[in-house]
């Protein structure tokens, strides 16, 4: 067996087996779907650190206020983290009784957070981002799930608000693959990231075992590890719906994730002892899966620019030359089903097509996702995987080499 076809065939086994068992998951947990409902209304603080987002501020706390929950029982605190522009000034032209603002020096996500935790009230208390907005319906399909006493975080389903180009257009898809993983990682009790828009903890946790890590890169991996390490449980609302502005062009997604994958490697290396049989799930297969995953989109990456190069794009070109090749007919491309190569890989490759088309289609329905993604769909499938083995390569290369990696406000615009 040559290297192609081994291969192919580690990647296809690898992705057919944690499929068909997320499948088999959810087939299993179907219950799972239903939201719990609220048995009595409990006060709930949240937090909108902001930092220089005078342009989408006035949006995400209007988001706040027409969220369908007892006003009274509703608090919105708004630290300005020390902003340059007219942030302060925007969040306190909001004249609502349960909003709250406060301004302080500038020092990172973190310590806004933790300024708004030792300010609020609330039995539980959630963060959102000040360029994130939520659905009216998200917190009453949010809080039903804390009747569970071992539940002490709740995280929310996360989509591109108004995708525009071809890399938002890639990352709305890959937001809906995270909106079916995420249902999947909570049946499993395996939830390791708690998003920063929207998640809702229980105010004791963090009066217990102390606030956000404020020289993490990644608080919201750092404190769903925390969690998990405690053994507490973290649940999803897969329905309760927060749309989050993303970054439009390369050079902004690139900074974005390399302080992702950067933070998730270090809050990993903290953790570690989670990898163990202890922390069931977690531990033996979630995740190792996904450092399994970025190892096999790394080795197919260098091995695809390996082969199309040396063998493809050279080789190919002097054999069509050596007989005169009209290059012009490589793209006339018409379709004969006669021609489809039937083998074993072939089959593995349409088995994983179809699966992965399954997860979408589940996706948008646990979502109620209504716009229309073929298009994006194409797109994720032919380039998302290089983005992603570009990215974890860059996270990489600043974690052997020593390079700092920076807190950056997320590029927008």
């Amino acid at each position: 067996m040559n290297f192609d076809a081994l291969l192919i065939y580690v990647v296809s086994y690898f992705g057919l087996f944690t499929a068909i068992f997320f499948f088999s998951t959810l087939l299993d947990n179907k219950d799972s779907l239903k939201t719990p409902k609220i048995k009595e209304y409990s006060k709930v603080s949240v937090i909108v650190p902001a930092y220089n987002e005078e342009a989408t501020i006035l949006k995400t706390i209007k988001s706040l206020l027409n969220l369908d929950y007892p006003k009274d029982k509703l608090e919105i605190i708004v630290v300005d983290d020390g902003s340059t522009d007219g942030t302060l000034k925007a969040a306190k032209s909001i004249k609502e009784p349960n909003v709250i603002v406060f301004t302080k020096k500038n020092g990172g996500k973190g310590s806004a957070l933790n300024f708004g935790l030792e300010r609020c009230a609330g039995e539980f208390v959630a963060a959102l981002d000040a360029d994130s907005f939520v659905a009216s319906n998200a917190l009453k399909k949010m809080l039903g799930y804390f009747e569970d006493q071992d539940v002490m975080s709740v995280t929310p389903s996360l989509k591109v608000y108004k995708p525009k180009n071809f890399l938002q257009r890639i990352q709305l898809i890959e937001y809906l693959v995270g909106i079916f993983l995420r249902k999947i990682f909570a049946i499993l009790d395996s939830i390791h990231v708690a998003p920063g828009p929207f998640s809702i903890f229980r105010k004791e946790f963090f009066d217990k075992y102390g606030g956000y890590d404020e020289n993490n890169l990644t608080e919201d991996i750092e404190i769903a590890l925390r969690i998990k390490s405690r053994k507490f449980k973290i649940e999803n609302a897969a329905d309760a719906i927060v749309y989050t502005l993303t970054p439009p062009s390369f050079t902004g997604l690139l900074k974005q994730r390399l302080r992702w994958y950067y933070g998730f490697m270090e809050n990993v290396l903290q953790y570690k002892h989670l990898f163990s049989r202890k922390y069931s799930n977690l531990g033996i297969f979630i995740l190792p899966a996904a450092f399994i995953s970025v190892a096999l989109v790394i080795v197919v990456l260098f091995y695809t620019i390996f082969r199309f190069i040396t063998r493809t794009l050279i080789q190919n070109y002097k054999n069509l030359s050596s007989i005169n090749f009209d290059f012009s007919r490589l793209f006339d491309f018409h379709f004969d089903p006669f021609f489809v190569n039937f083998n074993s890989v072939a089959v593995l490759s349409i088995l994983c097509l179809a699966i992965g088309i399954c997860m979408i289609v589940m996706a948008k329905k646990i979502s109620k996702e209504t716009s229309k993604i073929k298009f994006s769909y194409v797109s994720y499938l032919l380039f998302y995987w290089v983005l992603f083995g570009v990215w974890w390569l860059t996270a990489i290369f600043y974690k052997l080499s020593g390079k700092k990696v920076i807190w950056r406000h997320k590029d927008t615009r």
